[in-house]
């Protein structure tokens, strides 16, 4: 079993909340791993799991994290 080391996002295309993390953490040179829910049934289960509001942050210590410095994105659910 392999231990996640970056965070991963789960994202949508023209989901603003994503593109303003996106755009933050490339700035800052962030490392994580984006997902984007849209490209498979496979990925927008997975997103769901963990929330309904993108961009989802699954960190490596488990914890979830739904929206963007408050600011909350596009609806999955």
């Amino acid at each position: 079993m392999t231990t996640q080391q970056l965070p991963i996002v789960y994202s949508i295309r023209g989901c603003d909340a994503c593109v303003k993390l996106q755009r933050k953490w490339d700035a800052e040179g962030v490392q994580y791993e984006m997902r984007y829910a849209e490209d498979s049934q496979e990925l927008m289960d997975e997103a769901r799991r963990y929330g309904n509001v993108v961009p989802i942050i699954l960190w490596p210590d488990g914890r979830v994290e739904e929206g963007f410095e408050g600011g909350i994105g596009c609806y999955i659910g």
